[in-house]
């Protein structure tokens, strides 16, 4: 069982590492990063778009950032919460956990952005 868990954070840090590596390669050709889901597959994950969508939003439009992601408010505002319970978690030295509550936020969200993309106009993913 402990082999295991040492497998699973190996590739879990392995993913994080090309996720990175992917993402540093577009930005420092100044390109927004394709979604890796979307090229690997031809479908848009839950969160395609949602850079478009967030940098549309900070130039006030509010309309164009919805075409890009609907749920990339929520998705923003729910991953700003568990960054900061995680935060106050560790700040005061606990075992860091999220309530289970969030968990089922994070489904339902990414669930009804998965919906709105495979339903939506495909110029936007």
């Amino acid at each position: 069982m402990h082999i295991l868990l040492q497998v699973q954070r190996l590739v879990a840090a392995l993913l994080f590492a090309g996720y990175g590596l992917w993402n540093v390669y577009w930005l420092a050709q100044g390109s927004i990063p394709p979604s890796i889901f979307l090229k690997l597959t031809g479908w848009p994950c839950p969160t395609t778009g949602g850079t478009r969508a967030f940098v549309q939003l900070c130039h006030g439009e509010w309309q164009e950032s919805l075409r890009y992601n609907a749920m990339a408010v929520p998705i923003i505002v729910l991953f700003a919460a568990c960054v900061g319970w995680l935060a106050r978690q560790a700040v005061a030295r606990t075992h860091l956990n999220l309530p289970m509550g969030i968990f089922w936020a994070w489904m339902i969200i990414l669930g009804v952005a998965w919906v709105l993309k495979l339903t939506g106009d495909p110029l936007y993913w």
